[in-house]
């Protein structure tokens, strides 16, 4: 029930808009219930004229109120009707366009560790399928719960006024409806959630399949992806056909509740009329009115296994909006003002997930000054980077900038003043230009083109389709590893950061690549705090420290020729490199 009336709560984020559907809802109901009166005057006015013989003049004036009543009753609702889908309309897409932003803002601030845990594929089925059956359970509140509610409570009210008989075999006959469905909803629900957990994982298949679609080809493993997501798609057909076996066993035994008691309300409806202890409009009132009281509860009870069924995709929705970030700025959080860009790790301890990582880790990078990580896989190059970037926050120890520790400092303004360029593509399905512009998006054309030139990637950009206006593909796909980095370190001289962080950026490139941008990347770092991470160690050899990495502690650092010298690990290092590459 609690994640019920958050449902409502998130769906009434426009309340005078859900109040004024809501309201035209119990309107129309309503007016819907009219028309059964009105049919049963009709009736009393047949068996009126058949019992007493009167002409057909004699009752006309009765005949054409009704019939005037009735036409007026069904236009009134059709507009109603009409008005109320057009009022759901604007109420759906407002509120579901208002919960899609909710949602992935929140998911947008969320702790890096949050999407190394959940697969992207995942994620985007949560959040997807959540909103729109949270949309479906507020939708089939307004439309569905509310008016079958009040048809069954008017036609429980007016069927006792007929005869108790009728009222009692109703007011007997919907717990026992109740009672059977309550009773089979808990096996419902655990193939629900079953099905569920096995559409999330197909869905991440697919995305993680389609996002690597180059490596799956050259492996030459498209079956092995077809084969997982095959398995995946029969866990989800298994849960669904047992489902519906156990629904169908459900429904057996409230088809024979419901059939009881329309066969005893008929029996002793058609027998009361012929006998004269009611009249025929009073019989045709209750039967209509038992349909009134058994079809809504069989539509509640089905809308009722939908919502259950809805609210497990919408849990899941509420379980990324129930996490919270665990790097979070301080209430009194100031901006970093890095006028010089000095970086000091002191005493840095991190682990994750049990696996230690840095241990009493203390370095003094002094502004301007470039830095290089050099070490095997897996010693803490790449988390440096991320602790600098709070993606994590340490379990000891304090990192700050220009002496001001960056926990205490926004994140948005912490990353602001940080230009990155990764190993891994981070262009966007658009064109060069902008993901030129990403990192300035207030910048010029000529500046944007005195970057690419920096980087360059001005002349291979021109060779392009459309020049700048070329869409470069999702992960900048259209474009070789070579371009692609050109672009990304374009980027971040457009962003001209006073900390640069430069993490496996010349990883991707061909030797020829590689020298195209060293000069223009040493331009850049040149008068700029800069940290350096990479294998390939012709990269780091002008950096003016290089520090080694050694199971989370320093081993060595110095400049090159001095490493060199000292015939430690970096030296091992450098001499069993091949082409610039560690074996």
């Amino acid at each position: 029930m609690k994640n019920f009336w958050r449902v409502i709560k998130f769906a009434s984020v426009y309340r005078g808009l859900t109040i004024f559907l809501f309201i035209f809802c119990i309107i129309s109901a309503l007016i819907e219930l009219i028309q059964p009166q009105i049919i049963k005057l009709f009736f009393d006015l047949i068996e009126k004229q058949l019992k007493t013989g009167l002409s057909f003049q004699s009752v006309s004036n009765q005949y054409w109120f009704y019939l005037i009543l009735f036409i007026v009753v069904i236009f009134v609702q059709s507009i109603f009707n009409s008005v109320m889908d057009y009022i759901a309309s604007v109420w759906s897409n407002k509120t579901r366009n208002k919960l899609a932003y909710m949602v992935f803002n929140h998911t947008e601030t969320l702790s890096l560790s949050f999407f190394e845990k959940n697969p992207t594929g995942k994620v985007k089925e949560r959040m997807e399928r959540g909103i729109q059956e949270l949309i479906d359970i507020a939708d089939g509140l307004f439309y569905d719960i509310v008016p079958q509610i009040i048809y069954i409570i008017v036609a429980m009210y007016f069927l006792f006024k007929i005869n108790y008989l009728f009222g009692f075999l109703i007011l007997i006959g919907i717990p026992l409806f109740i009672i059977i469905s309550w009773i089979y909803m808990k096996s419902l629900n655990k193939y629900q959630d079953d099905f569920r957990t096995s559409e999330e994982n197909a869905s991440g298949i697919v995305v993680e399949t389609l996002a690597n679609i180059k490596t799956v080809k050259s492996f030459v493993t498209e079956l092995k992806h077809a084969r997982d997501l095959k398995k995946q798609l029969d866990v989800s057909k298994d849960n669904a056909i047992a489902r519906s076996y156990t629904w169908t066993k459900m429904n057996i035994l409230r088809y024979m509740i419901i059939n009881t008691a329309q066969i005893l309300i008929l029996g002793f409806g058609v027998y009361w009329a012929l006998t004269g202890k009611i009249t025929l409009g009073a019989f045709t009132l209750a039967w209509a009115y038992t349909n009134r009281s058994f079809y809504p509860l069989w539509y509640l009870t089905r809308l009722f296994d939908r919502i259950l069924k809805n609210l497990r995709s919408v849990k899941r929705t509420f379980e990324i909006l129930d996490t919270t970030p665990e790097v979070l700025d301080l209430n009194k959080a100031k901006p970093l003002l890095a006028n010089q860009g000095g970086i000091l790790f002191n005493k840095i301890d991190f682990k994750y997930e049990d696996k230690k990582i840095l241990s009493d880790f203390d370095l003094k990078i002094k502004p301007g000054q470039a830095v290089a990580f050099v070490g095997k896989s897996g010693v803490g190059k790449s988390t440096l980077v991320k602790l600098l970037l709070r993606f994590y926050d340490p379990q000891k120890g304090q990192i700050s900038i220009d002496g001001q520790d960056i926990s205490q400092i926004t994140q948005k303004s912490l990353r602001e003043n940080i230009g990155v360029v990764m190993q891994d593509s981070s262009l966007f399905n658009d064109t060069a230009f902008n993901n030129i512009a990403y990192g300035n998006p207030s910048a010029k054309k000529e500046d944007v083109i005195k970057a690419a030139k920096a980087a360059n990637a001005h002349d291979f950009i021109l060779n392009l389709p459309k020049g700048y206006d070329t869409i470069v593909g999702e992960k900048g796909v259209k474009l070789s590893g070579g371009e692609q980095q050109r672009i990304n370190i374009a980027r971040a001289i457009l962003k001209n950061p006073p900390i640069l962080i430069l993490d496996e950026a010349t990883s991707s490139l061909d030797s020829e690549s590689e020298k195209l941008i060293q000069d223009a990347l040493w331009k850049l770092i040149k008068n700029r705090t800069t940290i350096i991470i990479a294998h390939r160690l012709s990269t780091v050899m002008r950096a003016d420290l290089i520090v080694v990495l050694d199971k989370g502690k320093i081993s060595e650092m110095d400049t090159h020729k001095q490493l060199l010298k000292k015939e430690g690990i970096y030296s091992k290092l450098f001499e069993i490199q091949s082409g610039g590459y560690l074996k």
